[in-house]
């Protein structure tokens, strides 16, 4: 190959050396009753920068664990009390949204009340693991302050993560059962319907996008992060109720 041509060559492949750098994946990881729109915001991302996101779902407690096994995770999406309880150490958080429990329940029937829970229609009610999902203490919460802790315990059934509880919803193997607003829109064809639970009833559910520590001056983090108070993501998470 005649010198000249090399050297063009080789000059033009270091001009596209960072481009190509850009182009590596992106570890986010998030609690499972987020998953909905963070894939549609994920696909967007990747659509308009060419950047893939390798997104890792779970209740917190998992989430935190792969966090800390792998050190791959970049960016962790939670609630913020649950992000700052954890041992991982994060340089920033972004504000994301905020979080709405509902009452969900399975198709055949029908609740126009919370207080509804109570009837004996209801023989199976689902909850989050309030140890390890906020959608779950939220719930806890809820029940204790309303009232209807003991009236309900009997027929309280426990599940790792939001998503669980609405599969079984869908399934009918449960009669009601508490997720966040953001499931419930995702699988509104498929039950039967839902309540918000009042807010004033559970703490604060603030949605956070929580850097972790060591990966804050990575381009692609910060192109991510910015990407997320755009317009295309800000449409995802006002149409999941975020």
């Amino acid at each position: 190959m005649n010198p000249k041509k090399t050297i063009l060559l080789l000059l033009f492949l270091l001009a596209t050396m960072p481009g190509l750098l850009q182009a590596e994946t992106l570890t986010v990881a998030a609690g499972a009753g987020y998953k909905r729109p963070l894939m549609e915001i994920a696909a967007l991302y990747e659509k308009q920068t060419g950047n893939h996101i390798d997104a890792v779902f779970g209740n917190m407690q998992q989430i935190f664990s792969q966090a800390e096994t792998s050190g791959k995770v970049s960016v962790v999406f939670g609630e913020k009390s649950f992000l700052n309880r954890s041992t991982l150490s994060f340089s920033s958080f972004q504000p994301v949204g905020k979080g709405t429990l509902v009452l969900a329940w399975r198709k055949g029937l029908e609740l126009k009340r919370l207080e509804d829970i109570r009837k004996k229609e209801v023989r199976r009610l689902g909850i989050p693991d309030p140890e390890k999902a906020i959608y779950g203490h939220a719930a806890a919460e809820f029940l204790k302050k309303s009232g209807f802790s003991r009236k309900t315990e009997q027929k309280l059934m426990t599940f790792s993560t939001v998503p669980q509880v609405s599969a079984y919803l869908i399934s009918g193997e449960i009669d009601a059962g508490f997720i966040n607003i953001t499931d419930a829109i995702g699988i509104r064809e498929k039950i039967g319907g839902m309540l918000p639970v009042p807010r004033n009833h559970y703490s604060p559910i603030e949605i956070q996008a929580a850097v972790v520590n060591g990966f804050e001056k990575e381009r692609k983090v910060t192109d991510f992060l910015r990407f997320l108070k755009q317009g295309e993501s800000l449409a995802v998470l006002k149409l999941y109720g975020i």
